[in-house]
């Protein structure tokens, strides 16, 4: 109880991050700013504050339960025995709908399982009383690579490892090669798989393709699978995929036919906190209606909180290319841009989509500062189904990072009329 996101997820990386940005600034004040000693975090204070930030969100998600709690709780674990019948531990209950939230956990390689004492997951990061002075962090997805540079700049010297350079969950080529060029120059980043090796003293002996390293820790960052082991959803009578998955209709979140719903991380579709709040009130929607409705679902929206922080609004620039979709590609760079220049943050690249047939924006990749606030505003541009052309004749106040956004979606324009 209390979330993934407050527990162990959103809310506490975030207070990591913060309290290491604020060290990275600190380390490079403006000209004629006197800062003294470099700064040194402790982070044995840091992953305390981390956690009494954390503890207050879980009680407020928990004192927001209390009213029902008491009544309708269940701490049991249930399996199905059907579509209406749930087992909870020996006790049979029946159900005329059922909906599964599940949730997701972190990925651990059976593979790995032997080197267990060196290594962590995000469910056991902020656990650390403190960060040792090395450490891997083996997956460069959002929360890998959000996690290995809070760590580079907390002091922790980090060797990342990834297989491919597609980080914080980009897909542009030129974003891509843009952001492996730039993290490289942070730290150690090896492009390969990693494996790890037996060792026979107090470090974790990893490799990448000809590299090798000699680690503290490793923070294993592949990914998260959906909680269904022991659920018996082989029991619903439908195919299961290799995850041991149902079909869930996404516009429904219903399992085929079945009077059973999806909702969450659970199902492997959207697995991030807004998604599936909306993925709760369209399940617990329609487990109250005889025949369950389609609802129009959100505009894609992920962003990675790096500094500069990465992001990707409605469809990305892999999605476009899938479906064969006819685009222009609209980009500014940050490197030069006037407001980015004045704060010290001038790096970065946006590239934005919009159809060659009547110039609608259609998705956008970025890595840019300010990027959470550039990527609301184009995803509610796409929900709006705004051209680019219209979006010119939106205010753009200066001098503001926003102006970078005009001049992606100025030359965006510029490649329409070509």
């Amino acid at each position: 109880l209390g979330t993934l996101c407050a527990r162990s997820g959103c809310m506490p990386s975030k207070a990591l991050i913060h309290a290491a940005n604020r060290v990275h600034e600190m380390a490079d004040p403006p000209p004629g700013v006197c800062h003294g000693m470099p700064p040194k975090a402790d982070t044995a204070k840091v992953l305390a504050h981390v956690r009494a930030l954390r503890d207050e969100f879980v009680q407020a998600v928990l004192e927001d339960m209390e009213s029902w709690q008491q009544k309708h709780l269940v701490c049991r674990r249930a399996s199905l025995k059907d579509a209406h019948t749930l087992d909870l531990e020996g006790e049979t209950v029946r159900a005329r709908r059922i909906i599964i939230a599940t949730g997701s956990r972190p990925v651990m390689p059976q593979a790995w399982q032997a080197h267990a004492r060196f290594l962590l997951d995000s469910d056991s990061l902020f656990e650390q009383k403190q960060f040792p002075p090395s450490m891997a962090v083996i997956g460069l997805g959002p929360l890998g690579v959000e996690l290995a540079l809070a760590m580079q700049r907390l002091g922790v010297e980090v060797n990342a490892i990834d297989p491919q350079t597609r980080i914080g969950g980009l897909s542009d080529p030129l974003l891509t090669e843009y952001v492996a060029d730039w993290l490289g120059e942070q730290m150690t980043v090896c492009f390969e798989q990693a494996e790890l090796h037996p060792s026979d003293g107090q470090k974790l002996k990893v490799s990448a393709g000809e590299q090798r390293f000699e680690v503290d820790q490793a923070l294993v960052a592949v990914g998260r699978k959906p909680v269904v082991q022991g659920l018996g959803l082989e029991n619903l009578g439908v195919k299961l995929n290799d995850q041991g998955l149902p079909e869930v209709n996404p516009e429904t979140l219903q399992v085929g036919d079945l009077p059973v719903f999806m909702a969450g991380d659970v199902n492997g579709q959207r697995p991030v906190l807004h998604e599936a709040a909306s993925e709760g009130r369209i399940a617990g929607k329609n487990a109250l209606q005889s025949s369950p409705q389609a609802h129009e679902r959100l505009t894609p929206l992920n962003i990675t909180f790096t500094s500069p922080q990465m992001a990707v609004a409605g469809q990305g620039y892999r999605a476009l290319q899938q479906a064969e979709t006819d685009f222009v590609c609209g980009q500014v760079s940050y490197e030069r841009q006037g407001r980015a220049r004045i704060m010290q943050c001038n790096t970065g690249l946006l590239r934005l989509y919009a159809a060659r047939r009547d110039g609608r924006l259609l998705g956008a990749e970025l890595f840019a500062p300010g990027g959470e606030h550039l990527a609301h505003l184009l995803a509610w541009s796409i929900a709006q189904k705004a051209s680019v052309t219209s979006l010119l004749g939106m205010p753009f106040y200066h001098p503001v990072l926003e102006e970078g956004l005009r001049t992606a979606v100025g030359d965006a324009v510029k490649k329409l009329k070509s």
